[in-house]
């Protein structure tokens, strides 16, 4: 397993908050692999989380529990976004916000954050379209109230930040107090591989 010394790091001016680069395996690095070297070792724990690796789950809940502890105790609610039209992996996201629920450490609402299931998701059939599409099909459930209560957003992977955006603008408009995102990994842009590589950053 990874080193458990992982330092949290704000993404989106601010907005939310990950853990590592995840590298997805079809990404083709150029540059120096040995800077990379942590980033590429953490993606595959995070595959591994994906797929509904048991050691590599235990591990986030016990580093989320932790900075959530630490870090973002008077928040009230954690809820967990679903897979975004995949039916292909597994993701244990609302596992991990149910364990952290059962701790007494944040509440969360399992489904809060719904999706409509039905096609391959867009980054797999490498479709434009789909890809528009996928983020229109995530929704909230109105049912739960949210006014104003300190809400995080937890997924696995943020890549653009639509989805993440999408919801956080639903849940102020239902009166939440405030809203951050928790992702596991942040897909880098090229640029920003490269630059770290390197060494600029």
């Amino acid at each position: 397993m990874i080193q458990s010394n992982i330092n949290i790091k704000t993404g989106g001016r601010g907005e939310y908050f990950y853990l590592d680069y995840y590298i997805p395996k079809n990404k083709k690095i150029a540059a120096n692999q040995d800077k990379l070297a942590n980033s590429l070792k953490y993606s595959d724990l995070i595959l591994k989380y994906k797929k509904g690796d048991s050691g590599a789950i235990a591990f986030y809940i016990k580093i989320i529990n932790n900075i959530i502890y630490n870090y973002f105790y008077f928040y009230d609610l954690i809820l967990p976004v679903p897979p975004s039209n995949s039916y292909l992996d597994f993701y244990p996201n609302a596992q991990v916000c149910l364990y952290l629920a059962a701790l007494g450490t944040i509440d969360t609402y399992e489904k809060a954050i719904v999706c409509i299931k039905g096609h391959k998701p867009g980054h797999i059939e490498n479709n434009i379209d789909l890809k528009k599409k996928d983020s229109n099909n995530i929704s909230l459930e109105y049912k739960y109230n949210y006014k104003s209560k300190k809400i995080i957003i937890f997924d696995d992977i943020i890549t653009t930040g639509t989805t993440f955006k999408l919801i956080k603008n639903a849940l102020l408009k239902e009166g939440a107090s405030a809203v951050t995102g928790i992702f596991l990994g942040k897909t880098p842009m090229e640029a920003d591989i490269v630059n770290f590589a390197g060494g600029d950053i």
